[in-house]
């Protein structure tokens, strides 16, 4: 198991990058017409935030570079969103929060997971 653990730190700072350039294509593709808005887009919003607060903050060792990472993640939705209408796309402050919420979780998740490690070693 530690050494899934140690290749998934290894790696994670990549995964998280590619990640985010997914996430950013994915939101800044025009769309030929803009869809309805459903409650899912939050909770889909909100799940791609998780995957990439989890990924950036696997190789975190302290609360300080968890804060950063995460408040960097949640810039990036913030300038993701501010772009969108340029690209026929919606600019919302529900997939803000959202994408805001879901970073803070995953990086919440990665983080109890690390230190739970540390104390079972």
């Amino acid at each position: 198991m530690t050494g899934t653990r140690h290749r998934l730190n290894e790696y994670s700072d990549w995964l998280a990058l590619l990640w985010s350039a997914v996430i950013g294509y994915l939101s800044l593709s025009p769309l030929p017409q803009l869809p309805e808005i459903a409650v899912s887009d939050k909770l889909e919003h909100f799940a791609a935030y998780a995957v990439l607060g989890f990924l950036g903050g696997v190789s975190r060792r302290s609360i300080r570079g968890m804060l950063w990472i995460s408040l960097a993640i949640v810039a990036y939705g913030g300038a993701i969103e501010l772009i969108q209408p340029y690209v026929n796309r919606y600019m919302e402050l529900g997939d803000f929060i959202a994408n805001a919420c879901g970073t803070l979780f995953g990086a919440t998740i990665s983080f109890v997971a690390s230190r739970r490690n540390v104390r079972n070693r």
